[in-house]
């Protein structure tokens, strides 16, 4: 379902409770003066648990967002190495470079879908079946160029090894999203909250724009914990940068070298 939606029927619900809540206190208002305090206490322990359990959901959101990030980096780092290590041997693996290149604009098509034009998937370990391939030949390659040192094998292994693992780590992370239902609690406490709330009011006008309010705000906070639990799509999307400025480093390289073959 869209994020969109999904917060707008979160915004809905809320409200929608605040003006039974509302109903319920100019229909038994006898009722309500008498459990007013009982009410009050439950309010209190369903507030704090909300606010609990909805700042631990967006710590964690945020975190996964940030690790994500960092994540990224480092296999950006890691084609980096690569490409340095394929450059200390220009002529053997002049056929190399481009397959590297191929392996950084699968991956910015992948998780960045809009540079290449292509349509948004679901990130799945098919995806690694490429450039899995592509490492390894990568690595069968370099370890045939003559007089290759085995420190410059053994750190072509590690860096591809370390490119694998963290794409590997980065699709495992993307399947472990935050369970629907434990989002229905959370923000089944909030109506609930609301509707506490809707007892005590006054039905006025002013009452009610700011408990519409309250139910946008609510509706935020399902939105920055989707917004940053899906780091790859949305409006809120981790950068690309480092794998930009890797990829078109090498294009430069690759023209430099073939307007001096000409």
């Amino acid at each position: 379902m869209n994020i969109f939606l999904r917060c707008g029927l979160v915004a809905i619900a809320a409200f929608a409770c605040a003006m039974a809540g509302e109903a319920i206190h100019d229909g038994f208002p006898v009722y309500v003066s008498h459990s007013g305090e009982l009410i009050k206490l439950i309010s209190s322990l369903i507030g704090t648990l909300f606010a609990i359990v909805l700042g631990l959901l967006i710590s964690s959101s945020y975190t996964t967002f940030n690790n994500h990030q960092a994540d990224f980096n480092a296999m950006a780092t890691a084609a980096a190495n690569i490409d340095l290590l394929l450059k200390l041997y220009p002529q053997q693996s002049a056929s190399l470079r481009p397959q590297l290149l191929a392996t950084i604009d699968r991956v910015l098509g992948r998780y960045w879908p809009e540079k290449s034009r292509q349509r948004q998937q679901d990130v799945n370990y098919h995806f690694l079946n490429d450039d899995i391939a592509a490492m390894v030949n990568i690595n069968n390659t370099f370890q045939a160029i003559d007089h290759v040192s085995r420190d410059d094998i053994n750190a072509m292994r590690q860096f591809s090894n370390q490119f694998v693992a963290i794409q590997t780590n980065i699709i495992r992370s993307l399947s472990n999203q935050v369970p629907s239902l434990l989002l229905v609690i959370v923000f089944g406490w909030a109506c609930l909250l609301f509707f506490l709330y809707g007892i005590f009011g006054s039905g006025s006008a002013f009452e009610i724009f700011f408990l519409f309010l309250g139910a946008i705000a609510i509706a935020s906070a399902n939105f920055l914990i989707l917004e940053l639990t899906h780091p790859y799509q949305g409006m809120f999307k981790v950068s690309s940068a480092a794998f930009d400025l890797l990829h078109a480093a090498i294009v430069a390289e690759q023209q430099v070298a073939r307007e001096q073959d000409r």
